[in-house]
């Protein structure tokens, strides 16, 4: 009878000596507390997936992210954060920093954009404001300028929807447009002669996020472009 109750202890520490060893791997699930959500999308044109990580707990569990994909959106932890965002492929880690998904229940979309090779990795951190669509047949398309290292960009989006003289990190909130094919135009700030023609299908009473991404001096996959992910 006293070799059975002492058991009782040492049960516990191997059950818990499992578990950690089972979260070494930092895929295990999260600690539970007020949740925001937060959707991720990959602008990094020389890597072909990206992981990201909070507190050290990998989020993306069921996917790497792909280039000029997202993450869907995913409920991490609400208030400031420790987050990391690593190379798919070899877990070189990319950016080690602090974000603050603020407000309990509500939305983030963050972009990771530029570059691992030339160090010029940065993150677009937004918070998702999904206004009222006013027009049933609207389509809602915001834009996100994630090309660094670029001049300001003027944006048409069909012949009734612009941004205007947008930097590299600027963004705007969801603005409505008719749905279907629309053709996209970017030109340098100012000016009316297109550097890129492009075109994109959007679907009426859903929420897109235009972005720039690439270098105009780019090639390949790093070729200056324009990418639309679906945010709702």
């Amino acid at each position: 009878m006293s070799l059975k109750k002492y058991s009782y202890p040492v049960m516990i520490c191997l059950i818990a000596l499992a578990a950690w060893g089972c979260n070494k791997s930092g895929d295990a699930a999260p600690v539970i507390g007020p949740q925001s959500r937060l959707n991720v999308i990959n602008a990094v044109t020389d890597i072909r997936a990206i992981d990201f990580y909070l507190n050290g707990t990998r989020q993306n569990t069921n996917s790497a992210i792909y280039l000029y994909n997202s993450s869907g959106y995913l409920n991490v932890l609400t208030g400031e954060q420790q987050y990391q965002f690593k190379s798919d492929t070899d877990r070189t880690v990319l950016a080690d920093i602090k974000l603050n998904p603020a407000k309990k229940d509500s939305s983030y979309t963050l972009v990771a954009a530029g570059q691992q090779s030339n160090n010029s990795f940065s993150t677009i951190f937004l918070g998702d404001v999904f206004v009222t669509n006013s027009n049933a047949k609207n389509a809602l398309v915001r834009f996100v300028q994630a090309s660094p290292g670029t001049p300001s960009y003027d944006i048409f989006v069909g012949d009734t929807l612009s941004f205007k003289n947008k930097t590299f990190k600027d963004y705007t909130g969801f603005q409505g447009v008719g749905a279907g094919k629309k053709k996209i135009k970017v030109m340098l700030a100012g000016t009316t002669t297109p550097i890129l023609t492009d075109s994109v299908i959007v679907q009426a009473g859903s929420y897109y996020t235009l972005l720039t991404r690439g270098s105009r001096t780019g090639s390949g996959k790093n070729a200056f472009g324009v990418s639309i992910t679906l945010s709702r």
